[in-house]
Parts: C-alpha cells; structure tokens; sequence
C-alpha cells in the first residue's frame, strides 16, 4: 500500500544547488568524484522506498556532495564495527550514525553533528482515541499487554532499558528493518504500537490514513557524520564542515527542518500528490505536460528536472537567486518578458524552462545525426552551467580531434577549461569553468531520473 501510494507521490523536497567557492583546495584536486557514505544499521530517519533514499541526513549529504561535484554512493545495513572498517580501508568518506554509537576503536573520532531528532509512538486511529484518557496518565499502563514493534535506533535512548523492563511480559519486537516496511506492518494490523524516529513518524502518518502519532519522548538524539582519519577524510571533513556553518544560515536548512521535523509539513506537501491516478510524477504534472506539448519536449524530462532542481517544490529559493521548481535565475525571466513576479508562478516556471531549454537547443545548433542523449545531455549542461561554457568546450573538442555532438567529449573539454593549458586556448572565450563537477553531476542525474521515468511512467 505504501508503495503503490509512494510511486506518485515524489515529491520529498529539496534538490540544491550551491557555489563551489569555499571548498578547499585539496579536495578540489584530489577527489574521485564520488563521497561514500556509510548509514549504520541503526540510523534513524534513513529509509529506501522503491530504490529511492529518503531522509533527513541523506538529502543533507547530497546537497553536499552535488555542491562539491561528487556523486553521492550510499552503503547501508552495516554493524559499527562493519563501518569502521571500511573507514579504516578507505572504501568510505564518512559514517552518518546516532552519536551515542561512536565508532568503537576510533582514538579520536573526526565526528561533524549533523542534527537533533527525537523518537515517537505511533498506533491505529482505532488505539489513538484512547490513548492517553486513562487518568493518571502511564506509558507502560498504556502499552503493556499490547503488541510494541521498536526500531532499533531506539536502543541508544535513555528511555529504552526504562521502557523495556517496564514491559515484561508484553509483546515488544526490536526490528532494524526499513522503517516503511514497518510502519506498514503497524498499518496492517500485526501490531498495536510503534516506536520510530520522528521523520520516519512524519512521512509515515502522511502516506498511511489509518495511523496517528500520539506520543514524542522529550529526548533529543543527536546524529553525527564521522568522516575517516585518512588524508582524504580529513579534508572533506574541514570542507564540510566549512560548508554546514555557511548552509545553516541559508533558506534551504530552514525548508530542511521545516519538511522534515515540522508537524503536518511533509504530510500536506504528499496530501498533494495522493489524488492523482497511479502513473504519475508529481502535483504538477498537468502544468508539465501542458507545456511540453507546446514546446516540444517530454514532459518526463521536464519532470526530471523539476526534480533534481527543486524536489517538486515551487517556493524555494537558492542562495543564487534562482527560483521554483525549476530555479529559474532573475536574469532568465527578463529575457522573455516575465516579471520578478510572476517566476515562483508554477506554470509560468515550467513554461520558462522549457523556452530556455528550447533557446539552447536552437543556439547549439547540434548536428541532426547526434543521438537524443547527446543531444540532451549537452543542451542540459548548459542549462546548469552556462552556454558560454558549454560553447567553449565544443569548440576545444572540435579543435582538439574530439566530436563536438558528443557529450562524451564535450565534457571532457568541459572539465579540461579549468586547466590553463586549455582556458587560455584562442578558441576560448568564457575564460575558466571550476564547476564541471555540479554541472556533469546535475546531467547524469536527470538523465538517469529521466530514464527511470521512461520505464515507469506513460508519454
């Protein structure tokens, strides 16, 4: 049930999108374009829906890892020992775990506080009447003799022995399986009660009718990212947390804590999308399709671009300026006519990204002969990057051998313009580009979205 429901409604907010100005220098130079994330087998608030990661930390990673050009590579279900390890041997960046679960063997652990989060009790709407009338008010009085289904995240809070030794002889289960597949289990009836991490709760009152929550313990569980003590890890320790101190002084942490931690946010925002008939993308897919007829385009790219820009979400605003669903930048809406305005508008969003991406397309003047993902992919870089650079680097592949139709070489040259061997080519003109590492990761991940919903979603 909840995956049926989750398949249409993708809209968990938030894809952004930053400057590269304040990453260090050594890890400009010396990273594989890839950051490695362990999540313990007991984080909290991490959850896998139809091969999609979800999650407060996750998504908090992944505007990190786009902002720095690297590819985000999640490893999950490990033991701490497990993660420590592969700490140990370089195989990842950094462990995303509850803070009272410090990796064991670790002198002095390089650990950076993500956030603060709180477990909570969810129950049928059929137990939520009751609970709580009974006077005095007990917990144990009102979960004992039912059936308790515990995460196992909640094993490093305080309340957790209190709680347990309170219970005997009541049904109480420890599971450290996927908190969906868990509070689906509660939704079926097989139990009375479950405890969860309150982002889990949040999603999971939102996608499912018949539960409620109707208790939060007052203690706060704080959640750290623990980066290796390799050379590597150290620097991308220094970075990010450089780039968390500028990040929580900007709209999108707020939007952050307010889709994950607010209550009734992350609820009203899938309410949107649960009206739809099955075999949709978001709220916004009549707007989308709408558009694309008129402009040439499939609407599911379109989608795909809402997506990786904004998560569906049309009142954000980056710290660039950019704006909507498909951050368009001031500087874009001028040039067709469109006040300031109007630009957090959906329909008017969508209608000027299909436009710039038809302008592009026009001013490439791409060979009729390249293939559409060539084609795409290139129009797309300059979508994220700028045309100027995008030119400059088919002129660099067209000079050096290279195709400049294929987006194989166009990003390579497009990589290689932060090199003065290259920048400083006569056929130049935009001077260096430092940010192939956002732009290259922005087109494989739409084109990858893209893909997926050509294979799951009607034209």
């Amino acid at each position: 049930m909840i995956k049926n429901i989750f398949v249409s409604a993708t809209v968990l907010i938030l894809t952004l999108f930053y400057g590269c100005d304040t990453a260090t220098d050594h890890v400009k130079q010396n990273r594989d374009k890839e950051l490695v994330v362990v999540m313990d087998i007991d984080m909290p608030g991490y959850f896998v829906l139809n091969g999609e990661s979800y999650g407060y930390q996750y998504d908090l990673l992944k505007d990190y890892a786009q902002d720095r050009g690297m590819n985000l590579r999640v490893i999950v279900g490990k033991t701490h020992r497990e993660a420590e390890k592969l700490l140990e041997r370089g195989q990842a960046d950094l462990v995303a775990g509850l803070s009272t679960q410090t990796l064991p063997s670790m002198e002095s652990p390089s650990n950076v506080p993500l956030y603060t989060t709180s477990y909570v009790i969810l129950t049928g709407v059929k137990e939520a009447r009751t609970f709580g009338t009974r006077e005095p008010f007990s917990l144990p009085g009102e979960l004992r003799g039912k059936r308790v289904l515990i995460s196992s995240g909640f094993k490093s809070s305080k309340n957790y022995d209190p709680l347990l030794d309170s219970l005997r002889g009541s049904d109480t289960f420890l599971s450290a399986r996927n908190a969906m597949e868990l509070i689906e289990a509660l939704s079926d009836g097989r139990y009375d009660y479950l405890i969860c991490e309150k982002s889990e709760a949040q999603l999971g009152c939102a996608l499912v009718r018949n539960i409620r929550q109707v208790y939060d313990f007052s203690e706060r569980i704080p959640v750290d990212a623990t980066f290796s003590q390799q050379q590597r890890g150290t620097a991308l320790r220094e970075d990010f947390s450089t780039w968390l101190a500028d990040y929580r002084n900007g709209k999108e942490y707020a939007m952050l804590n307010c889709l994950y931690f607010e209550k009734g946010i992350v609820g009203q925002l899938i309410g949107e999308q649960t009206g739809r008939s099955d075999g949709g993308i978001s709220a916004y897919d009549n707007i989308i399709r709408e558009v694309s007829e008129r402009e040439g385009f499939d609407w599911r790219l379109l989608s795909a671009i809402a997506y990786s820009e904004s998560r569906f979400n049309p009142y954000i605003v980056s710290n660039k300026g950019a704006k909507g669903l498909m951050q368009i930048m001031p500087v874009v809406a001028r040039q067709f006519n469109i006040s300031d305005s109007e630009v957090m508008k959906p329909e008017i969003n969508v209608m000027l990204a299909a436009k710039l991406l038809n302008k592009i397309e026009r001013t490439l003047r791409i060979s009729p002969s390249a293939s559409y993902a060539d084609r795409m992919s290139i129009i797309l870089a300059c979508y994220n990057g700028g045309i100027g650079h995008v030119l400059d680097a088919r002129r660099l592949a067209a000079k050096y051998g290279g195709n400049p139709d294929s987006w194989a070489d166009v990003s390579l040259f497009l990589q290689r313009k932060a090199d003065p061997a290259y920048n400083q080519d006569e056929v130049v003109q935009c001077g260096t580009f430092n940010g192939s590492g956002q732009t290259l990761a922005f087109v494989n991940t739409v084109m990858d979205r893209y893909s997926t919903y050509c294979s799951t979603v009607k034209r």
